[in-house]
Formats: C-alpha cells, sequence, structure tokens
C-alpha cells in the first residue's frame, strides 16, 4: 500500500472517529419537549440529562434542577452512572435502565452490523464447545491489557485520540468495510464493542466530558473486561499481566481453561 493510500485511509478512519464522538444525549424533565418525560410537578420542566458514553455507561447531569438529582441516595450535580445505578429526579426513583425504556415503548430490537459476514465472524468469538474452554475470550483480553495503558495516556488529548483510534479501529476492520456502513455510527460501534476497549474511542474523543470521566470510563470499562472469561466466575485480574496469566494457563477459582 502507497504512503498516498495509507494516508488517504487514516483520514477516513480519522473522520469516522470524529462523528462518532458526538455522544447521544437525552433530557429528562417535565415539560414534553425531553426526551424522557416524567410527569410529576416536583420534576423541573428540564430537569436532567444523560449522556451515552457505552452501551452500558452514561453520565448523568443536574441541570440546575430545583428539587435536584440523586443517585444511590446521593445528592449529585454530574456522574458517570451504570444501567443497574438507581437514579431519583425530586421524589421520582427510576433505575437508568427503566428511564432508557421510556425513549421507545417498543421492544428494542436487535443490532446488526451491517457489515460483511466476514468481519463480524472475525471480530465475536463462536461459542466454545467445552463447557470450560475460554481459550478464545481469553485471548481476546490481551487487547484489553495492551489498549488500557495507551487510552490512558492518549485521553489528555483529543487530537491524539482519535489519531489513536483510527489506528485501533483500522485494526479492526478493513477500510472497505467502515465505508460499507455509509457513516451508520451504532452498526460501527458494535462491532467495536467486541474488540478490547474500543467502544470507548468516540467517548474518549468526545468535548462532553472532562478528562476525570474519561479516566473514570477506561478504569470501569478495565475492571469489568479484563476479568476471568467464564460468566459464571468473572475473577478479576487487575494489574496482573496478560502473559502471566497466559502461562497459568487455567483460572485456579472456576478450573476455566484459558490457553492448551
Amino acid at each position: 500500500m502507497s504512503l498516498q493510500s495509507t494516508a488517504a485511509n487514516n483520514g477516513q478512519y480519522e473522520q469516522l472517529i470524529d462523528e462518532l464522538s458526538h455522544l447521544h444525549m437525552y433530557t429528562i424533565g417535565r415539560a414534553l419537549t425531553n426526551a424522557i418525560v416524567i410527569a410529576n410537578g416536583k420534576v423541573s420542566g428540564q430537569h436532567a440529562r444523560l449522556i451515552q458514553c457505552t452501551p452500558d455507561s452514561f453520565i448523568f447531569e443536574d441541570l440546575d434542577s430545583k428539587n435536584g438529582s440523586f443517585v444511590n441516595g446521593i445528592r449529585i450535580t454530574r456522574k458517570v452512572v451504570d444501567k443497574q445505578d438507581t437514579l431519583r429526579l425530586a421524589d421520582s426513583e427510576f433505575t437508568v435502565s427503566q428511564l432508557i425504556a421510556l425513549l421507545d415503548s417498543e421492544p428494542a430490537k436487535p443490532a446488526t452490523s451491517g457489515l460483511p459476514a466476514e468481519v463480524v465472524s472475525n471480530t465475536f468469538s463462536k461459542p466454545e464447545q467445552n463447557p470450560l474452554d475460554f481459550t478464545r475470550s481469553f485471548a481476546d483480553l490481551k487487547q484489553v491489557y495492551e489498549q488500557y495503558p495507551k487510552l490512558r495516556r492518549d485521553c489528555r488529548n483529543r487530537e491524539k485520540m482519535i489519531r489513536t483510534g483510527s489506528v485501533i479501529v483500522s485494526s479492526i476492520v478493513s477500510v472497505s468495510a467502515v465505508l460499507s456502513t455509509g457513516g451508520a455510527a451504532l452498526p460501527l460501534l458494535h462491532i467495536m464493542s467486541g474488540a478490547g476497549l474500543s467502544v470507548l474511542i468516540p467517548t474518549l474523543c468526545s468535548t462532553l466530558l472532562s478528562t476525570d470521566e474519561k479516566l473514570e470510563l477506561i478504569d470501569k470499562e478495565y475492571r469489568e473486561r479484563y476479568r476471568c472469561p467464564n460468566p459464571t466466575c468473572r475473577d478479576p485480574f487487575g494489574t496482573r499481566e496478560w502473559e502471566l496469566l497466559a502461562q497459568q494457563k487455567t483460572c485456579r477459582r472456576c478450573q476455566a481453561i484459558w490457553v492448551h
């Protein structure tokens, strides 16, 4: 591939990452103009908002409401939350999942990638036959371990983060696959979410979050993903090096097979 072609491809990825970094925001309040309407006189007209950072993580921000916004009983101005966290607006209480469900009363439809079948099959691990064989899933954790320090280091500089994102995305899907999405952000995010910490890249490129919030999201996603891949175990690996875990070959807690 020529230098000119490489530069053009990098430019396409950078443009895509920049477009993906415009995060979805949902205002919450009593007024009918909000994305999520709460019919309660104690809730302000525009009370708070949710900024979606990943499929499961959000920023919950109070919009100078009269009666306050709370997360798990604690009054907040702005905080990173998960779908299972309990939010209270004045005296109306919901989980994040319940609030998101109010956006659309229709059943959620499975996400489709819009990418070639070979891209999807190469990104997501196929079900393993032996119930204790998690070798493919464990191998995928190497990306999580390697991307973690780089994303932490680069998240302070948006332009550098966009360049980092373009490199990581290009290692997951080809230029032709990216272009086949026609700029559809959600399908590509669906693909990216299966590869290391790449699902965080659009959020880390966004101007809506502070550096501290981005670092919190990186740490949170790392802790959630860098664990024993056996869903009945999920023993956290913490700061243990992936290579040393690979030498161990099995989980001492659940006997899951990591390396043959």
